[in-house]
């Protein structure tokens, strides 16, 4: 008996002090995948509200030996510690810890638990749903944010799944409940952290990726890189894009849609260096993409995309409305919708397409409207025509370009009736 009373004893004191420990841990290392107030309950959270409970008991339990204490009752004292509920707390907490050990952390380039849940079909309707979303964020001029790492693993677990479709299941976001998907779907909807650039927009940039027409790399010169392999133009494009997470898993997993060997990535990144050391030498071939002993892939400040230099204009422009030379020659360089003639899956899912049409516009509608009541038609034009060569029939544009047609026709007709001769009256006399 004296032996039972100290086991519960000690048990009472280890088992809370554990759960603290355990509770804590999950908190910590399942932060992402604890959702304590939705419909869907996973097995982390299950832990967690077991340690919780069982961290009740405990002080409910020693409440109660307290109270007994204080009155010198040393008979509840005893039941309340001997009693079998402390061996009950004990077995409800090695059941966490056994199911804990299976758990597995997945790495980026493993296997999604989407796989396993989504059936292909599901997968392809997912797709289908995110890009008809995009396109009508796109109409309301809804800027979306960037994908986090774990979204975009789960975006590509689906993609994988989707490739074994037959057909298209019809999806519905109301009614979908597994976890992963209603995350990817909270994440379409997050509009995108306005957030300061680290690169400095001046003129120590070397090399320009143009986005908007098929992606080219140019030097101040205007020459334009080759690359042997059309994923190294892709790589490069990417890692300018996503510099805040600039690494090799990050671009594998939005790239591919199959696993590749590192040889053959490895290929593609030197390919990508000999590319842009051809067209600027004054940066070693190394220096391009500095080479990690990790996961790490950065890309050399001096190389910077169009829509950077695109919103650097803007600004300015909207400070001083008669500095419109920078932004006027971004509108010159848009040459068709952003990534036109590539497959680049990853754009148009993450909303980088979006984000690219939604700035381009916005810069051609304001020049537009300035330019008109400016009287400036040549800077018109270029505004207009570089609006809707990235949205064909956005609506406001088509109106600015009707509205000046229709102010440039009553001036000629205004300037065609000063210049034509009088009308004879019967007040008029000809002198023979």
């Amino acid at each position: 008996m004296r032996c039972r009373f100290l086991i519960s004893g000690v048990s009472l004191i280890a088992i809370p002090v554990w759960s603290v420990s355990q509770l804590v841990n999950l908190i910590i290392k399942f932060h992402g995948q604890i959702h304590l107030f939705d419909s869907q309950i996973n097995q982390y959270e299950l832990e967690l509200l077991l340690h919780f409970a069982v961290i009740t008991a405990s002080a409910t339990l020693w409440w109660t030996a307290f109270a007994s204490l204080r009155s010198k009752d040393w008979l509840s004292i005893s039941t309340s510690v001997s009693r079998p509920s402390a061996l009950l707390t004990a077995s409800l907490i090695l059941t966490p810890n056994i199911n804990q050990s299976h758990v597995v952390t997945v790495a980026p380039s493993d296997e999604l638990p989407t796989r396993s849940v989504l059936s292909p079909e599901i997968a392809a309707g997912v797709l289908v749903y995110i890009l008809r979303r995009r396109r009508e964020q796109l109409q309301s001029g809804f800027s979306p944010d960037l994908f986090t790492d774990e979204e975009q693993n789960i975006l590509r677990g689906i993609e994988i799944q989707a490739q074994c479709a037959s057909s298209r299941t019809e999806f519905n976001a109301d009614v979908i409940t597994d976890a992963d998907v209603i995350q990817l779907m909270q994440a379409i909807e997050r509009p995108v952290q306005m957030t300061t650039s680290e690169l400095s927009v001046t003129e120590e940039w070397s090399l320009v990726i143009k986005l908007f027409g098929y992606p080219v790399v140019e030097n101040k010169k205007g020459e334009q890189a080759k690359f042997r392999k059309r994923r190294a133009l892709e790589l490069v494009t990417w890692l300018a894009l996503n510099r805040d997470r600039s690494r090799r898993s990050a671009a594998r997993t939005a790239m591919w849609d199959i696993e590749i060997n590192d040889s053959s990535f490895s290929t593609i990144v030197s390919d990508m260096r000999r590319g842009m050391t051809e067209i600027e030498s004054n940066i070693s071939r190394e220096d391009w993409a500095p080479t990690t002993y990790s996961d790490e892939l950065p890309l050399n400040k001096s190389v910077i995309t169009d829509d950077v230099l695109m919103q650097e204009a803007l600004k300015r422009f909207r400070y001083d409305h008669y500095d419109y030379e920078n932004i006027v020659q971004s509108l010159s360089d848009v040459r068709d919708v952003p990534f036109a003639g590539t497959s680049y899956m990853w754009a148009d899912l993450d909303g980088t397409t979006t984000r690219l049409v939604i700035l381009a516009v916005t810069a051609a509608t304001e020049v537009a409207m300035w330019a008109f009541e400016a009287g400036n038609l040549p800077v018109f034009q270029i505004a207009i025509t570089a609006g809707l060569r990235v949205f064909p029939g956005h609506e406001e544009l088509l109106g600015l370009q009707a509205e000046a047609k229709k102010k440039s026709y009553k001036s000629l007709n205004s300037v065609a009736i000063d210049s034509c001769p009088l009308l004879p009256t019967e007040n008029t006399s000809y002198q023979k």
